[in-house]
């Protein structure tokens, strides 16, 4: 029961949200076909970076989950919830209903030295994903796109492959004010 208010509660919460597009502070744009590239880091530069925050905004708390190894910081009204997926899998979902603002990450085990065609399709049945551009969060190549997700609308997401897992960060687009110092706090233990 808890479970279908939180996805109601997140669905209603990210359609308020908008479409209004955000970016990350990445200068290059690439296709979905540049994406192999990304495994050999051909088109990686240092101007692809998330800028990382030296310090959390003040008042942010820290978030950190040893077993899957990352942490981040955000706001103190902000709740965590996690959510076993099974077969090592988790969902980790950050909610403000104060500001109706929230993100998802879904953790997967995954092998693999780069994103398969056929893991994006499993994981985003809708198969759309535009203004595709690489980066690198916390010293670790990743990918950011927009997707479209019939209950939720229009998503930016950033995919990155860490210690076995993939890790799925999806937020709605035009949520990049409060985004931003989220993910520009994101750090791999």
């Amino acid at each position: 029961m808890r479970q279908v208010f939180f996805i109601i509660g997140f669905i209603l919460l990210l359609m308020v949200v908008g479409s209004v597009a955000f970016t990350f502070f990445v200068k290059r744009s690439l296709t979905p076909d540049d994406l192999p590239a990304l495994a050999s880091g051909a088109l990686l530069s240092e101007a692809d970076t998330i800028v990382k925050a030296s310090s959390p905004p003040e008042g942010y708390v820290k978030y950190e989950n040893k077993q899957y190894g990352f942490s981040f910081y955000h706001a103190q009204e902000a709740e965590v919830s996690e959510y076993d997926e099974g077969g090592g899998a988790m969902t980790v979902v950050l909610e403000n209903k104060s500001t109706v603002r929230g993100m998802q990450i879904f953790i997967v085990p995954y092998n693999e030295p780069l994103i398969s065609e056929e893991r994006f399709k499993m994981d985003v049945p809708s198969g759309v994903r535009k203004n595709v551009e690489d980066t690198i969060l916390d010293g670790v190549r990743a990918v950011t796109f927009n997707s479209y997700d019939e209950r939720l609308g229009e998503t930016r997401e950033i995919w990155v492959i860490h210690n076995g897992y993939l890790f799925e960060i999806t937020t709605m687009s035009g949520t990049g004010n409060w985004f931003i110092p989220v993910i520009q706090s994101w750090r791999f233990l």
